[in-house]
């Protein structure tokens, strides 16, 4: 089988560049570099972080992060270490800090909501954030609002008496 008289492949058309080129040309601020170079490597980051993260939008938000990384760090790369390690080694340390950010926050709205339940069952009922007669599968009371006594609503009307 012969090709086509004058048809040539893609890998024909642009030559491939190592990821040390595509580097050089990163520190130089050559934005097509970047795009091959998360062509290259997103779906691979993405996975790894993914596994470690298991949220979809989160891992995107990781891997964009890790590319806006590498642009700003590029003139100042060790040449010495290859591309793809950084990248890896990027995007986990990142993906390890949002699963800090997300347990230290999933433990401080388990201490919050403790709190609450534990002030609720000590206070009066008339305290803002009782538990309401029906019981907890009522949920929680809202705090009234309270304003100074002279706050106005604008119309000359007390704060409390205009509908919102």
């Amino acid at each position: 089988m012969s090709a086509m008289p004058g048809a040539q492949s893609w890998r024909e058309e642009r030559p491939i560049l190592s990821d040390a080129e595509l580097l050089q040309r990163l520190a130089r601020r050559d934005s097509t570099a970047l795009i091959e170079v998360e062509r290259r490597h997103w779906s691979s980051l993405y996975a790894q972080v993914y596994g470690m993260l298991v949220e979809s939008a989160l891992a995107e938000r990781v891997v964009r992060e890790v590319f806006s990384q590498l642009w700003f760090a590029a003139e100042r790369f060790p040449l010495r270490r290859s591309l793809w390690t950084w990248l890896r080694e990027m995007a986990r340390e990142l993906a390890r800090a949002e699963q800090a950010l997300a347990e230290s926050s999933n433990q401080e709205d388990s201490l919050s909501i403790r709190r609450l339940r534990e002030s609720s069952t000590t206070a009066d009922p008339g305290t803002a954030g009782a538990l309401t007669a029906r019981g907890a599968d009522a949920g929680l009371e809202l705090p009234a609002v309270r304003y100074r006594q002279d706050e106005e609503g604008g119309d000359g009307a007390p704060r409390d008496a205009c509908a919102w």
